[in-house]
């Protein structure tokens, strides 16, 4: 008989809900290409991920759907916190939800609000998990593949900003950021290149229309917000990026920002001579 592993069945049947959970995590974990134990924690899923699975079986009632993922607690083991994301995560993808229960579930599941974007008030939250991550190889590489794809909106593009300008200090936490970046060109340069072009193109036709609230200009200033990162460390340190071969086709966003940079600009000098 082969030695037990950590990855074994817990005991139970296939509709107990807490194998079913702890199923969940393992997918979700290999599906970040974590080992088992996830980041070297042996802890259980534990039951409050049931919460979250219960709130979005209550999506078509939203305030009894509220009510229950008001109710989830705090994440505890990094099993729970793949259970969560199991479940929150496809349903964010997959399923028009109402804001503001959108919102509670992203509260309820620390990890899909570090890809997505954390509600108002956990943002702090987020960057402590994310450094958790970045403490681990393998939770380092799930990190950067997560902040590294294509944003799913605009407000998350912004969030993703948000969290690399914290990576500007020392050489090894610039990594972070590079490592972001060379991953997003070389895994989904179309993506990025597209929206690129696209705030290209809004900034030569009109150039005004980069401050608009409607979707093309909110695309547009979360691209170019998206950047800003990159573009702040290429003027400061070049030598740094001289040195990652791989990370290339970045000019061209770095360059727009500064644009963006100079229309803002403007549009603060005419709204001072409109008085």
């Amino acid at each position: 008989m082969p030695p037990p592993t950590t990855s074994a069945r817990p005991d139970g049947t296939d509709d107990d809900p807490v194998v079913l959970l702890e199923r969940l995590a393992r997918v979700t974990a290999a599906r970040l290409h974590l080992s088992d134990p996830p980041l070297g924690d042996r802890g259980p899923a534990g039951l409050e991920p049931l919460m979250v699975a219960a709130a979005l079986a209550l999506r078509d009632d939203p305030p009894t759907a509220r009510q229950m993922a008001e109710g989830v607690g705090g994440s505890g083991t990094v099993r729970d916190l793949m259970a969560r994301h199991g479940l929150v995560g496809r349903a964010l993808s997959a399923t028009p939800l109402d804001a503001g229960l959108r919102a509670d579930l992203l509260r309820a599941s620390p990890l899909t609000a570090l890809f997505d974007h954390p509600p108002p008030g956990t943002e702090e939250r987020c960057g402590q998990l994310l450094d958790r991550f970045l403490e681990h190889t393998e939770g380092r590489r799930a990190a950067v593949a997560g902040l590294a794809a294509p944003p799913a909106s605009p407000a998350t593009a912004r969030h993703r900003a948000a969290l690399l300008r914290r990576f500007r200090f020392t050489p090894g936490e610039r990594t972070v950021v590079y490592d972001v970046y060379e991953t997003a060109l070389l895994h989904h340069g179309g993506h990025y290149r597209e929206r690129t072009d696209d705030v290209r193109r809004l900034a030569r036709e009109d150039p005004a229309r980069l401050l608009g609230d409607d979707a093309p200009g909110q695309w547009a200033r979360a691209t170019l917000d998206w950047w800003q990162p990159l573009s702040v460390l290429a003027r400061r340190h070049p030598e740094e990026l001289r040195r990652r071969p791989l990370l290339s086709g970045y000019r061209t966003g770095t360059e727009l920002h500064r644009v963006y940079g100079r229309v803002r600009e403007f549009e603060a000098l005419r709204e001072v001579l409109d008085r």
